[in-house]
């Protein structure tokens, strides 16, 4: 039974128990009234009163993204005749974008639980400190900033270079992957930028190409790993009538 199974097989299947974990991360985080621009304290206020909130979510996410690190993998040897060198760029920025965001999902979710229970107590002093903590970690260290570089290549950059490799097959719908992935890198990258910066204006505008790729990853992602299991199609030799 598993002596015929292929890893492209394997890394089909992954990509579907990734979308399960990240759906229902926010399955759970929604169902608790979290909205996308919940605020610091908020965050503190929901982890000090309903411990592992923030940790399961964030486990999940860290999971799927584990597991989509395989999709660049398959992809990368599924092209790698046509075009090598694009297929190892794509199997190392693909899977380090997600691996990357992985670690820093498994961070907070230890990070975020730990500042919870500081904010959990009655000394002002460790509320206070709680809150400033927990705001340089989301900004600085596990959150935006580390946040920003995964997101832009797992969801922007992986695309835009399997859009191109698809190209090399002479698959003219690849332009459009190309195309979008370009789009939601670009639009992750801003959106972190303004976030960072404190700019408001157009940011609307600016965050939409990178959130549709964010919130529909499981789809496309899925199609992804669909693409690396298919079997390859020889092309039909035409036979010289002599």
């Amino acid at each position: 039974m598993f002596s015929n199974l292929h890893f492209s097989r394997i890394v089909f299947f992954s990509s579907i128990l990734a979308a399960i974990a990240y759906i229902a991360s926010y399955i759970l985080w929604f169902s608790a009234g979290i909205t996308l621009n919940i605020s610091i304290k908020s965050t503190l206020e929901l982890a000090a009163q309903r411990p592992g909130l923030w940790g399961i979510g964030y486990f999940l996410q860290a999971t799927a993204f584990l597991l989509w690190a395989l999709t660049p993998i398959e992809i990368g040897q599924k092209y790698r005749n046509s075009a090598p060198g694009l297929s190892q760029l794509t199997m190392i920025a693909g899977s380090f974008g997600f691996a990357w965001r992985a670690m820093t999902d498994f961070a907070r979710a230890g990070s975020i639980e730990y500042f919870g229970q500081l904010y959990a107590s009655n000394d002002p002093t460790m509320r206070a400190l709680a809150e400033r903590l927990a705001a340089w970690t989301q900004l600085w260290t596990f959150g935006a900033v580390w946040e920003i570089i995964g997101n832009s290549i797992a969801f922007g950059v992986f695309a835009f270079l399997v859009g191109l490799l698809i190209v090399s097959r002479h698959k003219n719908y690849g332009w459009a992957v190309t195309l979008l992935g370009g789009l939601a890198a670009l639009s992750l990258i801003g959106t972190g930028v303004y976030y960072i910066v404190g700019i408001r204006t157009g940011l609307g505008i600016i965050s939409i190409p990178g959130f549709a790729a964010i919130f529909t990853a499981p789809l496309w992602i899925a199609w992804f790993a669909w693409l690396a299991d298919r079997p390859e199609q020889e092309p039909r030799r035409e036979e010289s009538v002599l």
